[in-house]
């Protein structure tokens, strides 16, 4: 029975996934969570779904850290300025690629 308890009171996921939109009519930034349901499956359509749209950028980071510092997580999908941040990656971002543009700035 303990084990039971245990379960039922883990959240559904431990992840939280940041979606960043550029609104070309409106020419805003739009930032959205998705909070639960985040699966393997989801974040490997949402992988799929950067590369088809590139006004769409998607980040995962755990439900902890996003409860810690959802504000400035936020902020940094917005402004796309968290090079080096451990806490936030972004999906289906080519890391090598990235670290070799920002080297030569």
């Amino acid at each position: 029975m303990k084990s039971m308890s245990k379960r039922k009171g883990k959240n559904d996921s431990e992840y939280v996934v940041i979606c960043r939109e550029f609104n070309r009519p409106s020419a805003k930034i739009e930032i959205s969570v998705i909070d639960s349901g985040v699966t393997d499956d989801l974040l490997k359509k949402l992988i799929r779904l950067r590369h088809i749209d590139t006004h769409r950028r998607y980040f995962l980071t755990t439900k902890k850290n996003y409860q810690k510092y959802g504000a400035v997580m936020k902020k940094q999908a917005e402004t796309m300025s968290f090079h080096g941040n451990r806490n936030i990656v972004e999906l289906g971002a080519d890391l090598d690629k990235e670290r070799g543009k920002n080297e030569k700035n």
